[in-house]
């Protein structure tokens, strides 16, 4: 049973981790103790940017059908005045709204419909890895049929599987990432609370904002679209309160009270969870890696948990692949790290600083925050970070996230990101990619890096908005990585052409 890589863990991130690979024609072997998708909601927020990668999957279509768009994140005190309205609807960078909502079995279910019978994949679901073992040379995970009614292993008969590498998607409590020796760095959010999804009978019936924060210190509470139709409550367990008691059906009911009653709907899961905050300190030894929370944990105050893992897969999958076809060492793995690590970092910080402001934890210190508000000084800036480091151009701009847009061709408009195939791209003004001497053409050439020109004389854009990117960065090209972001900008045909080297050699790292 040889593969060219094992995924253990078959959540968001190793669902999107197997399929980038699969369609880049790599054998892989999915792990996952759960025989089906796991059937309680958990997740609910992706981002525009995870939106893109959707649509670079194909399927957008069929996870538009199963997410509602969001319009508003309003934030009320304790009185339920408004302390801050965050527009959700305004245009994003890759186009569309900036956030929507969805019911992560029912994400997880359109991924792995579209992921069933694909060539060179091996499914173990059902089965968890018992222990996993590195050489030189490649890499194995020993598994066990797993009961999940007994949520046991039999380990008296267990199988090997092998491979080039193996990638522990498999959450805050990884195998993977005890056997690659990494340990997380705890950055000290620690708190309870009781997560509610409820099916009402009548969603109508729930006049407020999409996604709710009720800054009061009596019980911070969150109320969020749980996808479509179902809604979610989370309420903060304060300390010295009995968590045991709060997951009692009558107990979870009196905190809905105030919204609803048993007969207007009935719950979906009602358990308190433990919301944390955590980076590994390692993500890579030799043929193992980690991702998503196998790798970070974070508070969902920004709901950038999954999005997060499925940024680490996008990163992830294509180093992977230049790596197994022969087109870089395997050194270039160790950028992985260097690129996500800050980058899930920042997220990290970023929720957990909303986190503090949601759980202000007397009126005291809810009173000096919401004076904060009206003077403007909160909430945070809600600004997404860009990458510090790994595979980017030391210059200005370099590790910034891209925007999207359609262009027009012949056919009628496509997406920049069909366009360019989802590989890199140098996309930039006609006169500087005509510009662009023999030699940089060749590295492009040989670096599979599409060339597309936008602007006058060349591909018209729907909106404007990737040249409007270019303007405001003072800048007339950018290359661009698979995963969406600036590999670095370029002023004119010289400076891309220095771009396109840098490349070359740091994918012959």
């Amino acid at each position: 049973m040889d593969y060219d890589v094992i995924v253990v863990g078959y959540g968001p991130t190793g669902k999107i981790l197997a399929r980038r690979l699969s369609d880049a024609g790599h054998s892989v072997a999915i792990v996952e103790r759960w025989p089906e998708v796991y059937p309680l909601p958990r997740a609910l927020v992706y981002d525009h940017e995870i939106k893109r990668i959707f649509h670079a999957l194909g399927l957008v279509a069929q996870i538009d059908a199963i997410s509602r768009p969001m319009s508003h994140y309003v934030w009320y005190n304790a009185d339920w005045k408004v302390l801050a309205d965050i527009d959700e609807a305004r245009e994003s960078l890759s186009g569309g709204r900036n956030a929507y909502l969805a019911n992560q079995p029912d994400l997880e279910r359109v991924l792995e419909r579209d992921f069933r019978g694909r060539p060179g994949v091996g499914f173990f679901l059902g089965h968890e890895a018992q222990r996993v073992e590195q050489t030189a040379d490649g890499a194995s995970v020993t598994i066990a049929s797993f009961d999940h009614q007994a949520h046991k292993a039999d380990r008296s008969r267990t199988e090997r599987l092998t491979a080039k590498y193996v990638v522990g998607c498999d959450g805050a409590n990884s195998l993977v990432r005890e056997a690659l020796g990494s340990t997380f760095l705890d950055h000290g959010f620690d708190a309870q609370w009781l997560v509610v999804d409820v099916h009402p009978h009548d969603p109508s019936s729930l006049q407020f904002p999409d996604a709710v924060q009720w800054c009061n210190p009596e019980r911070p509470t969150t109320i969020v679209w749980g996808g479509v139709v179902n809604r979610r409550w989370e309420f903060m367990i304060k300390p010295g309160e009995d968590a045991h008691e709060f997951v009692k059906p009558e107990r979870t009911w009196e905190l809905l009270s105030r919204w609803m009653k048993p007969g207007d709907g009935e719950l979906v899961r009602h358990a308190v969870y433990r919301f944390r905050s955590a980076l590994a300190q390692g993500w890579r030894n030799g043929r193992l890696l980690i991702a998503g929370d196998a790798a970070h944990l974070m508070p969902p105050f920004m709901g950038q948990g999954m999005c997060s893992g499925i940024r680490d897969s996008w990163s992830l999958a294509w180093k992977l692949d230049r790596v197994l076809n022969g087109s870089s060492s395997d050194s270039l793995l160790d950028a992985y790290e260097a690129e996500r690590g800050p980058n899930v970092d920042a997220y990290v910080r970023l929720s957990m600083e909303v986190g503090k402001i949601v759980c202000a934890p007397d009126a005291e210190a809810a009173k000096a925050r919401d004076a904060a508000f009206s003077t403007g000084a909160l909430p945070p800036p809600l600004e997404f970070p860009g990458l510090s480091g790994g595979v980017i151009a030391t210059s200005r701009g370099a590790g910034l996230l891209t925007p999207h847009d359609e262009l027009e061709t012949p056919q009628g408009f496509r997406r920049l990101d069909d366009i360019t195939g989802g590989g890199f791209a140098l996309i930039g003004e006609l006169a500087t990619i005509e510009a662009l001497d023999s030699r940089s053409r060749a590295t492009a050439d040989k670096l599979g890096v599409v060339l597309v020109a936008i602007g006058a004389g060349a591909h018209h854009e729907r909106t404007g908005r990737v040249a409007a990117w270019l303007a405001a960065h003072e800048a007339a090209a950018v290359l661009v990585r698979p995963d969406f972001y600036a590999f670095g900008l370029a002023q004119d045909a010289a400076r891309a052409g220095q771009l396109l080297t840098e490349l070359a050699a740091k994918l012959a790292r």
